[in-house]
């Protein structure tokens, strides 16, 4: 059995993530990634922008300032930031402003809660401060001393953020936009019968048997009107991430060793959200926790998952070691000033294909039965 150090819980021996917190367990950490599998997955970026630049298809005009904020935000991980906004996107067309207690379950840090809805922070603000470069989960540190967060604009009130891990709700704390913060397990919320109007959860895809426990929680705290809005994966998901394809296309012609390398950069992508259901599978399994599936949306097809499944992330304690670096000699703001106009550039393609294709990520609206 190996004991989650995050949330304490026992896992059998296999698993790469936790099964409650999804925290890694058994994933090869991204500072063992050597100068082999970094040409390997820069190649892969260079293929798959180019991919889609030849591809696009402009479908409607992006909302700048919604996608500056999650660039600004994330910059140094550009890929979470087109995933977090897609998922924005899809919760405004909902347009579910004035439905009583709002509550980001799962909120982690609480930036993407923040942006979606509508606070804005100073440019010099982003999602690297006070992390731990040398752990697994290099996230599971907080030191308020080493973060800060100036708000430029107050937006909707997000009335109650739950995460299980201490460092999360410390961080999403820190930011000052949720009235209430919590630490709790998804299958036993901090709150009253019917106190809440809209849920939202990202964390609750990734969740193995605890899931209809948790589903169940989420209609006892719902009002009789209210909504779960889930984002989840479809089944297309793990085929049109890049490496564990690029495995299998390896494997059928023979070259098992290419395939075990590319199979080593997949770190999980393709197991980690487990709940990788069709429509009609999510409507039987939310008949069980006494819920009903009243719309789905399309957050984002297969052009933006390969694009996410490599992104920076292969690259990132490199850059947050740079990110340091520009921190401690003064001029971290003015270099990342310099650089997002860039950033914004090179994903415009992305940015204008978000949805194109068969949907690989979708937000489910819930509704008690």
């Amino acid at each position: 059995m190996i004991r989650c150090g995050v949330c304490g819980y026992e896992n059998s021996d296999t698993p790469l993530f936790c099964g409650r917190c999804t925290s890694p367990l058994n994933v090869i950490p991204l500072h063992q990634l050597g100068e082999t599998e970094h040409r390997q997955c820069l190649a892969a970026l260079f293929e798959i922008l180019a991919e889609v630049s030849r591809n696009t298809v402009t479908r409607g005009e992006p909302d700048r300032d919604l996608w500056q904020s999650y660039l600004s935000a994330f910059w140094l991980r550009p890929e979470t930031a087109l995933i977090l906004y897609a998922e924005a996107m899809a919760i405004k067309s909902l347009q579910l402003n004035s439905t009583g207690p709002w509550l980001d379950l799962g909120c982690g840090d609480g930036i993407h809660a923040a942006i979606y809805s509508r606070w804005r922070f100073d440019t010099s603000f982003d999602a690297f401060s006070s992390l731990d470069l040398s752990a697994d989960d290099m996230y599971n540190r907080f030191d308020p001393s080493d973060f800060s967060a100036t708000i430029l604009r107050k937006g909707r009130a997000i009335d109650f953020g739950v995460d299980i891990k201490s460092t999360a709700v410390a961080r999403a704390a820190a930011l000052n936009v949720f009235t209430n913060v919590r630490q709790a397990d998804a299958t036993a919320l901090p709150l009253g019968d019917r106190s809440l109007g809209v849920i939202f959860s990202n964390m609750l895809r990734d969740l193995g048997d605890p899931l209809l426990p948790a589903l169940r929680e989420c209609r006892r705290v719902l009002r009789d009107d209210g909504r779960l809005l889930l984002s989840a994966m479809t089944p297309e998901y793990a085929n049109n991430l890049y490496f564990v394809p690029a495995a299998r296309r390896e494997e059928q012609g023979g070259n098992l060793n290419a395939a075990a390398q590319l199979l080593k950069l997949d770190r999980g992508r393709s197991v980690f959200c487990q709940q990788q259901l069709s429509v009609d599978q999510w409507s039987e399994l939310l008949k069980t926790a006494g819920l009903r599936l009243i719309s789905t949306r399309a957050i984002v097809g297969p052009s933006i998952i390969r694009f996410w499944d490599v992104g920076l992330r292969p690259f990132i304690h490199a850059l947050l070691a740079q990110r340091q670096a520009w921190k401690s000699t003064g001029i971290l703001a003015q270099v990342k000033q310099s650089l997002l106009p860039g950033l914004d550039y090179l994903l415009s393609p992305l940015l204008r294909s978000l949805t194109e294709g068969e949907p690989c990520m979708q937000l489910l609206e819930l509704r008690k039965d």
